[in-house]
């Protein structure tokens, strides 16, 4: 016997066709999606739900506790550290270790740094591409997306001629058929609102975050030694600020010392 799903005031049956997609994956598998679709394909009602839980309890069982922020932490890629700070604090918590002023305080430098991070990404490279049409954004005017550019901010990238060569870059990716991120994609498809120098420009912007993206990850670097799934510790952090120190760190830490001096 088929029994309906209620939820929300929707009704989902098997008395049609019924699509489910669980998980969700282009949203690290938090959300299942159920549809009815009739004899013409067209969808009759739809119900998507959260599914928060992903069994990392279960992974933990009989581990040394201390070794809890290494596991959970690796089940995501883009909120890296995140499951791995909230594991620690509820060791301490049970344990009743108070961390010193100066951990906390590079700890909730590291987090802050992935809050920003994790927007950027989210926005940019797991969600933009959904509304664009980047083939077409090679019909693009780049005079008009510099026009439309300007209009919104002072951003210095934002001449025709940047948006030329983007467009020149872009058009050698699609020729070539090395596609990347873009392969895959519902180019061309009705769906697709946004006019060509609105494609171009969020096409400019999705690049631009990448660099961004290799900015932001530098504090991660610097106090956790490395991104994605930086290093922590229970009871404090596994690296002091050191500006002395050789490799990729130093270079941070000396980067960002003199630009303090320089605005000092």
């Amino acid at each position: 016997m088929a029994y309906p799903y209620q939820t929300q005031g929707f009704t989902l049956d098997n008395s049609g066709r019924r699509i489910v997609v669980d998980p969700v994956t282009r949203i690290e598998g938090h959300m299942r999606c159920e549809v009815n679709i009739d004899s013409n394909n067209v969808i009759t009602n739809a119900v998507s739900t959260g599914t928060m839980w992903r069994g990392l309890e279960v992974i933990l069982k009989g581990r040394d506790p201390r070794d809890a922020w290494a596991f959970v932490e690796r089940i995501c890629g883009v909120c890296t550290g995140t499951h791995a700070l909230t594991s620690i604090r509820a060791v301490e918590n049970a344990l009743g270790i108070a961390i010193p002023d100066n951990a906390n305080c590079i700890r909730n430098m590291m987090q802050a740094t992935l809050h920003v991070h994790d927007h950027l990404v989210h926005f940019y490279h797991l969600h933009a591409l959904d509304w664009v049409d980047v083939v077409a954004a090679l019909k693009a005017d780049p005079h008009q997306t510099s026009a439309i550019a300007q209009s919104l901010s002072a951003w210095p990238l934002s001449s025709p001629g940047y948006f030329r060569d983007l467009q020149n870059r872009l058009k050698r990716f699609i020729e070539s058929g090395q596609l990347g991120p873009f392969r895959n994609g519902y180019w061309g498809h009705p769906a697709m609102k946004l006019p060509p120098e609105a494609n171009l420009l969020a096409v400019a912007h999705y690049l631009e975050a990448l660099d961004f993206q290799n900015e932001l990850v530098k504090i991660q670097t610097g106090f956790g030694g490395k991104n994605p799934h930086p290093n922590w510790l229970v009871g404090g952090v596994p690296c002091a600020i050191n500006l002395d120190e050789t490799g990729a760190v130093g270079a941070v830490n000396m980067e960002r010392l003199n630009l303090v001096r320089a605005r000092g």
